[in-house]
């Protein structure tokens, strides 16, 4: 009896003490498990804030001007992005809009980080709300001074409910392991100090066994209950913390799809692991087809994309804004502005490489127009003074040659030689005349212009000049312009020669006949001013590819006798009305020109 009974409680001891290190054990694992959740979304925030901070930048960058004259700039990109606070500092390390100048000093590392074109991110304590926060620097650069600016993005994560009970669990759980390994050492204890007892002492606790074995049993029912508890805790922690990664994702995702800047993000495997709707709208390509391709798979070997990211790659370090020129489709070019950085993880390796990229095809659109009317202002002068002295020279070249016409009888074969020469001066004297309306910056008389009337009457001029030269129409003439078509405000004058220049043109273009297509069409869209198109389309020979980008130089012409200042001269004056002038043309397929003038006030 006293065998059996000391055997059995020895097991009973036995299990109890298992039940006392599984629940150890449990409550262990379930402390790494929530402290590797906790890691997990701290990572996930960094790599957030991360990239929110280098879309800011991106946005200030290519919004710099609205730091000054938009005092809602930067309140607008805080409510947005959920931010703290932004701050943008210049070259000198200033806060931009801080009127006292105060220099805001940057950690060493953090300046080398940036000065390469890497972002940072740090923890630091918030002392006034008793909190942890994440501050975020990118840098950018200055379009204006192309100096070196950062961007600081400051933000808290808001502990959401789970979390809360997370950290109520974490503290429950480090009592409940306390309290174990105080339960273990005491039954040590006991069994140590008891060891040395008598068989009679021994034989003596025999009636304290069955109250002994019933608190066993109570406590293992007991142990048994808060394993079974803290597997469900554990349980609904880990769906809690899915739950949570997966909003956090989304909340990722509804970042990329709100930004206007393209993002592709590639890993360590230089595999495509994100592409947002901005970067398929700039480079028109599907997004989901690209993902886990390799750049050069996705865009070819020789794509400005790929030649960035192997750069970056190989110098370990980011690059600042650079204009790449991409071709969308078979032939659409396309300018975008863009910068390289590499994404790093909170032990400051390598995780991937980021792209950013704006489309800045229309700024290099109004940088070149700014060019051509600079071009042709040079050009003007240059022409003005050129065209005065040979109209001096002209005249008298004219004036000998009208008195030797007198002298000479009208049926004298050297009449027919003077006649020549007199009409190479007329051809002269409207080619200098076209140079110097080219270089002349006249004012401009505006009123509203009925642009349907007039293109009728232009092309019913055509007509009659063309029924004069060759005795009937030789061209398919079509117009399809609305009759509520706006008017637009115009010098009347020089409009009327633009368009009569263009249609002019494109019959000339058509030797052989062919169909003229003149069509109109408006904008009224809400908010915006009127716009009105006007398309003059041709079958003739086309332009080639190469010349499409001249066609609008002075003195650049496909003509055989063609003196190059049209075209020159119809660009001038669409730019004077704040308008647009477009072209698209294959060889042998014909030409559209475009014209875009901003309609009259209703």
């Amino acid at each position: 009896m006293y065998f059996w009974s000391k055997n059995v409680k020895g097991l009973i001891w036995l299990l109890a003490f298992s039940l006392f290190v599984l629940l150890a054990i449990i409550s262990f694992h379930t402390l790494s498990f929530v402290s590797s959740i906790q890691k997990d979304l701290n990572d996930e925030f960094e790599k957030r804030i991360n990239i929110t901070a280098m879309l800011i930048a991106r946005e200030i960058e290519s919004d710099f001007d609205r730091i000054d004259s938009d005092p809602d700039f930067i309140a607008s990109m805080e409510k947005r992005s959920g931010a703290m606070q932004i701050i943008v500092l210049d070259k000198d390390g200033i806060d931009i809009r801080d009127k006292n100048r105060q220099r805001v000093n940057l950690d060493k590392a953090i300046q080398e980080k940036t000065d390469k074109g890497e972002g940072a991110v740090i923890s630091s304590f918030d002392a006034k709300n008793n909190r942890w926060i994440k501050i975020a620097y990118a840098p950018f650069k200055n379009p204006s001074t192309q100096e070196r600016n950062i961007v600081i993005v400051k933000m808290f994560r808001q502990m959401e409910k789970g979390e809360e009970r997370e950290d109520t669990s974490s503290v429950f759980i480090k009592i409940l392991t306390g309290a174990v390994i105080i339960v273990l050492i005491f039954y040590a204890a006991r069994a140590f100090l008891t060891a040395g007892r008598t068989k009679e002492a021994k034989e003596g606790d025999e009636a304290k066994i069955k109250g002994d074995t019933g608190f066993l049993i109570h406590t293992f029912h007991s142990l048994m209950q808060q394993v079974k508890t803290k597997e469900q805790e554990l349980s609904r922690l880990r769906t809690e913390a899915e739950e949570r990664t997966r909003v956090v994702e989304d909340y990722n995702e509804d970042i990329l799809k709100s930004v206007s800047s393209g993002v592709i993000a590639f890993n360590k495997e230089n595999k495509i692991t994100t592409f947002n709707e901005a970067a398929e709208k700039i480079l028109g390509i599907e997004g989901n087809g690209l993902l886990g391709k390799s750049c050069w798979d996705a865009f070819g070997e020789e794509s400005g994309l790929c030649h960035l990211l192997n750069t970056t790659l190989q110098r370990q370090e980011g690059s600042l804004r650079r204009e790449l020129e991409i071709v969308r489709g078979s032939s659409e070019k396309k300018w975008i502005g863009i910068s390289s950085s590499i994404l790093k993880d909170r032990k400051d390796e390598a995780i991937g490489t980021i792209l950013i990229f704006s489309d800045i095809t229309e700024i290099k659109g109004l940088q070149d127009e700014i060019r051509q009317k600079d071009r042709l202002t040079v050009l003007g002068e240059l022409a003005g003074g050129i065209a005065h002295e040979f109209r001096n020279m002209m005249g008298t070249i004219l004036g000998f040659a009208k008195l030797l016409s007198k002298k000479i009888g009208k049926k004298e074969p050297m009449q027919g030689m003077i006649e020549a020469i007199m009409n190479e001066l007329n051809t002269m004297e409207m080619m200098i005349n076209e140079l110097l309306s080219l270089g002349k910056a006249a004012p401009l008389s505006l009123k509203p212009v009925d642009i349907n009337k007039m293109l009728r009457n232009i092309l019913i001029k055509s007509m009659a000049k063309e029924i004069g030269h060759i005795g009937h129409i030789g061209h398919i003439i079509d117009i399809n312009i609305p009759l509520d078509m706006p008017e637009v405000m115009a010098d009347e004058l020089l409009i009327r020669q633009a368009f009569t220049n263009l249609i002019q043109n494109a019959i000339d273009a058509m030797p052989d006949g062919g169909r003229l297509e003149v069509s109109g069409r408006y904008y009224a869209i809400e908010g915006m001013d009127r716009t009105v198109e006007i398309s003059i389309r041709d079958t003739g020979i086309g332009i080639a590819a190469d010349k499409i980008e001249r066609i609008f130089l002075p003195f650049f012409t496909t003509k055989p006798k063609g003196t190059g200042l049209g075209l020159a001269l119809v660009h001038k004056i669409i730019l004077s009305h704040n308008g647009k002038i477009e072209v698209e043309s294959r060889e042998g397929a014909g030409a559209t020109f475009r014209v875009i003038l901003p309609a009259a006030s209703s």
